[in-house]
């Protein structure tokens, strides 16, 4: 295919970058932090699965434009899991990361009530690329596994995951990587230390290595019970939400290696102000084809157009992607949506991106 202008096959990759592939929108369950549980929100007026073809024609786009990201994740609102070809879809991702370099590692993200045995058994391998599946749990007992969940199903999920734990242990597969995660919030604070003796005794019952974590998933293949603050709507929520997350690791002995976490009103004076690397580093393609600048545009208020009409190449790295880049380079998010009263970009919660990266992406075709 022919490539567009605007772009350089050198200059395309940048750290901490990842593609988010919605598979459905579909959930098992309703949290009450996610659009899932919100009700009338748009994004849920229409369900389905992402169709395999246009999977195929992402990924072909991709191989074909050279493209390359750190991480692909096959999940934005919605269980992965629930989708009836995840496995067709997961395994060529995995051959297009090793034949293509496309990704560098695969991250699934999944609330575990749809990890049966055959999903066990996929997970499960030595492929040559890197793998992580987060296991988002957020409770210890089935009444706050309710609260946050909306759902009665705790004891099965977790039988899900020590089938997981143990069958790993078992076959001594590296992959995937285990990831223990519990996101912190004011309905569930009180159950981190618990979760955390919960999941780290599991691991050792079986040998497999684990530690525990906050923030960021440290490098390495031992498996991590993971700590991470939620996602606020509001600069108020954020500021309570991060208070408690702060005071829930100091009282585990949890380093973090980002303590501020801004907003605190965004520095009171709103001098903070950075550059949201989302318009660089996460491109977001929704079930049926949408693309999208941010995981947080769960409106599609910044949508690019469709790969089912238009290649991937062509709406990420042309007009109006890079017209928006060089806006939001100056700090400037006049007319872009979805950004209006997004108080992200000035926190330190967000995808960063350097005036370094910035200049990089922006180099004409050929460039050194």
């Amino acid at each position: 295919m022919a490539l567009p202008s605007c772009y350089s096959t050198d200059v395309r990759h940048l750290p901490g970058s990842y593609l988010v592939l919605e598979t459905t929108n579909r959930c098992s369950v309703a949290c009450v932090h996610c659009s899932v549980g919100e009700a009338d929100h748009p994004h849920h007026d229409r369900t389905g699965f992402v169709a395999v073809p246009l999977v195929r024609k992402l990924f072909a786009d991709l191989a074909a434009s050279r493209s390359r990201f750190d991480v692909f994740i096959p999940f934005w609102l919605g269980e992965p899991l629930l989708h009836p070809d995840f496995s067709t879809i997961y395994q060529e991702a995995l051959r297009l990361a090793a034949d293509h370099g496309v990704f560098e590692r695969v991250e699934v993200h999944t609330n575990a009530t749809h990890l049966s045995a055959s999903r066990v058994q996929l997970a499960l391998n030595q492929s040559p690329i890197p793998q992580t599946w987060h296991l988002t749990v957020d409770a210890t007992t089935p009444e706050t596994w309710r609260r946050i969940k909306g759902r009665a199903n705790f004891d099965e999920v977790v039988a899900n995951v020590d089938h997981l734990v143990r069958e790993k242990a078992r076959l001594g597969a590296i992959w995937p990587r285990l990831v223990f995660q519990f996101i912190v919030s004011d309905r569930n604070a009180g159950e981190a230390a618990a979760f955390r003796t919960r999941w780290e005794g599991a691991c050792r019952a079986v040998d497999l290595p684990v530690s525990t974590a906050a923030q960021e998933v440290p490098s390495g293949t031992g498996a991590v019970v993971f700590f991470r603050q939620l996602d606020a709507p509001t600069p108020a929520e954020q500021e309570h939400q991060n208070r408690i997350f702060r005071d829930t690791m100091q009282a585990l002995g949890v380093p973090l290696p980002r303590p501020d976490q801004t907003p605190a009103s965004l520095h009171r004076e709103g001098q903070v102000r950075s550059v949201c690397g989302c318009f660089w580093k996460s491109p977001v393609v929704g079930w049926d084809g949408s693309l999208t600048t941010c995981t947080r545009d769960n409106r599609l208020q910044n949508q690019l157009g469709s790969i089912a009409d238009t290649s991937f190449a062509e709406l990420w790295y042309g007009q109006p992607a890079s017209r928006w880049r060089a806006q939001v380079a100056s700090g400037d998010y006049a007319g872009i949506d979805a950004c209006q009263g997004c108080f992200i970009p000035r926190s330190s919660n967000y995808s960063g991106v350097t005036p370094d990266e910035i200049d990089r992406y922006a180099q004409p075709p050929g460039s050194p």
